[in-house]
């Protein structure tokens, strides 16, 4: 029984795989899989021979490592960017507070004393 299944299975992979492609139809400025008025035809297979095939997918694969490499080198660029741009600002905090002990001045907030020529009158 299990040997009627598999030649059955193998019967129907073999009959699948020997299907030509299906028709493509222009229609205008589009394509479809159905015909329409006043469409044409279109011849879809590969006209390619091996060796151009070849030579695409070998060009398809350099891009792709150069398109990753450039990717690589743009992140580590931005992290570098993003790296300094925090330097630069505990620079210029460690700055400010330097400035403002030289001042005498605290960042808390203190209010600052009135002379008393200029303190409101109490009622």
């Amino acid at each position: 029984m299990k040997t009627l299944s598999h030649i059955l299975a193998i019967a129907a992979m073999t009959l699948c795989t020997g299907l030509s492609a299906q028709t493509v139809y222009r229609c205008g400025s589009s394509y479809s899989q159905t015909p329409c008025p006043g469409g044409n035809a279109v011849d879809a297979t590969d006209s390619r021979s091996p060796e151009q095939r070849k030579a695409h997918d070998a060009s398809v694969q350099h891009e792709k490592r150069a398109g990753n490499t450039l990717e690589k080198t743009r992140q580590k660029e931005e992290a570098a960017a993003q790296r300094d741009v925090e330097r630069a600002d505990k620079v210029q905090r460690d700055t400010d507070k330097a400035a403002q002990k030289a001042d005498g001045k605290k960042k808390s907030g203190n209010k600052e004393k009135i002379p008393a020529y200029r303190a409101p009158v109490s009622k």
